[in-house]
This record gives C-alpha cells, sequence and structure tokens, in this order.
C-alpha cells in the first residue's frame, strides 16, 4: 500500500467544445503527506478536469484510495454506480489490505482495517459529520479538564466505526466505563454546556439502550 499520493494522466475530450487535452486523474490522496490535496478532496474538487480552450469543469468519477494515518483512516473510494457490487468489492478490499499487511514490516501494520464508500461525495459528508464529531471531542475534553471530569478517549477507528464523538465523560477514573458511568459523565458534561448536540443524542441512545456497552477493543 503506497504511502504517497498517486495520479494518472488521461486523454480527455471537451464535452463543450470538443478540444483534446491531457487530465490528470488522482488515485491515491495520502493526507499526511499531501494536506493540500487532502483539502481539495475534502472540498469536493478532486478530479475535476478542466478545458483549457473553453474552461469548461467535468468531474471524472474514478476509485480513489483514500488514506489518512493520524485519523486511523484508509477508504477505498469507489463510483456510486458499483454500489450493486457492495459485497464482491468489500471481500476484494479486505483480501487486498490483508495480502498487502503480511508483506510489511511489522510495525507498519495497520491495527484497523479499511471502509468501502460509494462516491466521493458520501465520503465528503462522512468527513463532514466526523469533523463536527472532532469539534464536539474537543470542546468536551476542554470542559472535562476545567471541571475535572473524568473522560475516555476512544481511537479513531474505534469512535468511527461506533459513529461516536471521541472524548466520552464518564463518572469515574477506569478504563472502561460501564453504562452508568458514562450517562453520570454526560449529565455533568451537558450541566456545563447544553449545547453540545452530538453529546444530547449520545445520552438519549444509551438511555434508551439498557443493554448499551462500550468496548474500547
Amino acid at each position: 500500500m503506497s504511502a504517497v499520493s498517486t495520479f494518472n494522466k488521461i486523454d480527455v475530450t471537451c464535452g463543450e467544445c470538443g478540444k483534446e487535452f491531457t487530465g490528470i486523474l488522482w488515485t491515491a490522496v495520502h493526507a499526511g503527506e499531501d494536506p493540500v490535496l487532502k483539502d481539495i478532496l475534502l472540498g469536493g474538487e478532486l478530479n475535476i478536469l478542466m478545458c483549457p480552450k473553453c474552461s469548461h469543469a467535468a468531474y471524472r468519477d474514478h476509485f480513489v484510495l483514500y488514506q489518512d494515518p493520524a485519523a486511523e483512516l484508509i477508504a477505498y473510494i469507489y463510483p456510486p454506480d458499483q454500489a450493486s457490487d457492495e459485497e464482491f468489492l468489500q471481500k476484494s478490499m479486505l483480501l487486498a489490505f490483508h495480502e498487502a499487511q503480511t508483506v510489511m514490516e511489522p510495525k507498519a501494520r495497520k491495527d484497523y482495517e479499511p471502509i468501502l464508500v460509494f462516491g466521493l461525495a458520501t465520503f465528503v459528508e462522512m468527513m463532514r459529520v466526523e469533523n463536527s464529531r472532532a469539534e464536539q471531542s474537543q470542546i468536551a475534553e476542554a470542559i472535562c479538564h476545567e471541571f475535572k471530569i473524568p473522560f475516555v478517549v476512544l481511537r479513531p477507528s474505534k469512535a468511527r466505526a461506533l459513529t461516536s464523538v471521541r472524548v466520552l465523560p464518564s463518572g469515574t477514573s477506569i478504563k472502561t466505563p460501564t453504562r452508568a458511568d458514562v450517562l453520570a459523565g454526560l449529565d455533568r458534561l451537558l450541566a456545563q454546556n447544553s449545547s453540545l448536540d452530538l453529546y444530547a443524542g449520545l445520552r438519549a441512545s444509551i438511555q434508551a439502550n439498557p443493554q448499551w456497552k462500550l468496548l474500547t477493543t
């Protein structure tokens, strides 16, 4: 699995004026190595090809491998029209990923799995939601420090799998708080800042699920 961003040069014919030109189509984005390219992708502007003659711009849908080691994220982003092949692509993705892991140095291997996404727009929206969770997590952590509220911090990949904020306040200072501990911590947190809607939603979902349990591994 490459640790760099990669692209292909392709022949393009403008759909407006018929001009033929060479375009650049990104096939892999490494957020850690290319933060500017990451911003372009998250801005929804990746793989937009512009005609040098008439300036007509058109998006070219194509597979993109996205990697962000700091966020523990590897995403295989396929065009939306391949969603009907989800089961096959999921198996192929995991097979390729695990095969790549076997030839890597042990310290370089990932202990989290890639995710499968259909459509760049879907991925961009997923990242927007994740950024919102990250922002509220930062606020929650600051409040917890200020008011001496114990908390645990989930790994990025774990929080993503749980579709959860990363910082979970608790009523006790243990590594894996119980349902009651988390509810007590959420009560204390929201008493200090009731505008944290993601945390309010988390509290409501835990209250509605008597079997809720935090699994941090």
